[in-house]
């Protein structure tokens, strides 16, 4: 199965996989429950996009493919939540969505691409 395929349907996953966790985390502890749901959605782009890029070197400039791939689903959301929600809503909860899974995808790819330096210099 290539990357990109592997990264869409992490990111399909996510999408359901996320909703039921904020649905349950703002039922039950309000606010900080979905603050705590955003940073498990970053952890879990950070560590998909990590495990997709392992091994590549140059995984944070040329893997933008994949990461693409990764965070596609969310970001129709987020164009769909432009073109029906309130700026309010769009503010508060788009942007940090978008950058929650945006910013975590590019530090996994980095993260991914530094061990792979690492490693090949030891070599």
């Amino acid at each position: 199965m290539s990357k990109i395929l592997k990264a869409f349907l992490m990111g399909f996953i996510s999408f359901f996989l996320f909703f039921a966790i904020f649905e349950a985390a703002s039922e039950n502890l309000g606010d900080a429950g979905e603050v705590l749901a955003f940073i498990l959605m970053a952890a879990y782009f950070f560590f998909c996009q990590f495990r997709l890029s392992r091994g590549n070197p140059d995984a944070n400039r040329k893997d933008w493919p994949v990461m693409l791939a990764l965070d596609i689903i969310w970001i129709a959301l987020f164009i769909g939540m432009v073109l029906t929600e309130r700026r309010e809503v769009v503010i508060a909860q788009g942007l940090v969505i978008l950058v929650g899974c945006f910013g975590a995808t590019w530090a996994g790819a980095f993260a991914a691409s530094m061990k792979a330096r690492r490693k090949r210099e030891q070599i």
